[in-house]
């Protein structure tokens, strides 16, 4: 299976061994090897953030470029930078590129591009807005859409995607949706 990456057997690891934020997975690799799979200019700040946690590969795949600049702020971070393409991921963490090299990590990120799996938005006509990570439904301070009586939260509605924000985003949602029920002229 291609990911949006275009990386064959990606999708299949998603959770297991590939991530898209290491403040939600970086521990699980214990200072292992990490890769990073560039999927655009947001890639650069994964692969500036990972090697707190662990030997960090940044892999270009032909997704973006960076300059001199870049480049030597990631080789002072202690990050390598690999140009080649990937051809796909094997076993639990095997990179194996186009000219056949293998490197063997313990997990590797990349910032997918996300937008709401439901159609439920389209169809109530929500507003929607383009995030570095995406799409996502636009929301005022209360978490109400541009649709009257409408209120999305968590990862559809916020970024940061995390759990632990989600749940935060989901009960200040509920409690601006009770105000709406008790002052509805508000």
């Amino acid at each position: 299976m291609l990911s949006s990456t275009g990386i064959r057997s990606l999708s299949e690891r998603w959770g297991k061994s590939i991530f898209h934020c290491p403040y939600c997975h970086g521990y699980e690799l214990d200072s292992g090897r990490i890769a990073v799979i560039a999927t655009g200019p947001m890639s650069i700040h994964q692969a500036q953030l990972l090697p707190e946690w662990g030997d960090t590969t940044f892999f270009l795949n032909g997704a973006l470029e960076i300059d001199k600049a870049t480049r030597d702020d990631l080789v002072h971070r202690g990050v390598s930078i690999e140009s080649g393409l990937i051809e796909r991921i094997s076993g639990n963490v095997e990179v194996i590129l186009t000219d056949e090299r293998r490197m063997a990590f313990a997990g590797v990120f990349t910032a997918p591009h996300n937008e709401p799996s439901s159609p439920i938005a389209k169809q109530l006509d929500c507003r929607m807005v383009e995030i570095p990570m995406g799409k996502q439904i636009w929301t005022g301070d209360t978490k109400e859409t541009s649709a009257p009586g409408v209120f999305a939260c968590g990862d559809v509605a916020r970024a940061p995607h995390s759990v632990s924000l989600a749940v935060a985003d989901g009960a200040w949602a509920g409690a601006q949706i009770h105000r709406s029920l008790v002052w509805p002229d508000s």
